[in-house]
């Protein structure tokens, strides 16, 4: 601040408080008794302010559990749940954030919980089983009706397959799927390629062709009959989706209770427990 501002701010403290706070000795203040007196009181206030501040922030940051996982995961399996985990956990509040990468640092970014897929092994990290990977063709029953039947993996190739490719996650794509059950490919038909999972998926609903659905991530819109299964193909990778929480730091009571419940939903069931065949 300029000298004019420093004395027209002291001019104003003095009237407003109807106290002489400074003594003015040729170019120098001092503190009068009373300002010194005022000095201090304000000093120990302004410390209780940010204390209090402080323990506030603080208490709303382990109130709040971070979350992290796919736009797919959040929008096909997550948002159809919340409510039930919100009933049984009214205090917990949730930052739910939506993730294009499977290697965040979830020390570094904060982050209480997400989910990877691998083998359940990884530096600093704690992992629970949360769903075998399994993927399965799926389309809409209007879809199937129109341009079915579907008898084998090779009858695939006769349809519009609807394909994603993840810029910073890499998953099981049509070719790899097709080679797995034997149906060599030497040119793909590529008509529809989208960016995350989520579209494919919901292209499928709309019935523009038929994507990959990871079994978690399509069980609601197959148990609503929004999708169904037009063939028992199924791919079992070996791998498995984790369920992790960063290890170098404790758990928050309300990340804790969050992962239970994730654990609880039995995402895991078996794929063709609620649809059967009803596809074919």
């Amino acid at each position: 601040m300029s000298q004019p501002a420093v004395s027209k701010t002291i001019k104003l403290l003095e009237e407003a408080t109807g106290l002489k706070l400074f003594r003015r000795e040729h170019t120098r203040l001092e503190l009068t008794a009373e300002g010194l007196r005022f000095y201090q009181e304000t000093q120990q206030a302004f410390d209780h302010l940010h204390m209090v501040l402080t323990s506030l922030r603080t208490k709303h940051s382990n109130d709040t559990v971070r979350v992290s996982f796919s736009a797919s995961f959040v929008q096909l399996w997550l948002l159809p749940r919340l409510k039930d985990f919100k009933v049984k956990y009214p205090d917990i509040a949730l930052r739910i954030e939506e993730s294009s990468r499977d290697d965040q640092d979830l020390n570094e970014e904060n982050i209480d919980i997400s989910a990877r897929l691998g083998a359940g092994k990884w530096p600093g990290i704690h992992a629970w089983h949360f769903v075998t990977e399994e993927v399965i063709p799926v389309c809409s029953p209007d879809y199937l009706r129109e341009h079915g039947p579907i008898s084998e993996a090779s009858d695939l190739l006769n349809h519009p397959l609807l394909h994603f490719e993840e810029r910073h996650r890499v998953r099981l794509g049509w070719r790899e799927w097709l080679a797995q059950h034997s149906v060599p490919v030497a040119r793909l038909n590529q008509d529809f390629i989208f960016t995350d999972a989520l579209s494919s998926i919901e292209a499928a609903v709309l019935g523009q062709g038929i994507a990959l659905g990871w079994k978690h991530l399509v069980h609601d819109h197959v148990r609503a009959g929004r999708l169904v299964y037009p063939l028992d193909a199924v791919h079992r990778s070996g791998q498995t989706i984790y369920i992790v929480m960063p290890a170098q730091r404790p758990a928050k009571h309300g990340a804790m209770l969050f992962r239970d419940w994730l654990l609880d939903q039995d995402a895991d069931a078996p794929i063709f427990e609620t649809a059967g065949m009803s596809a074919t």
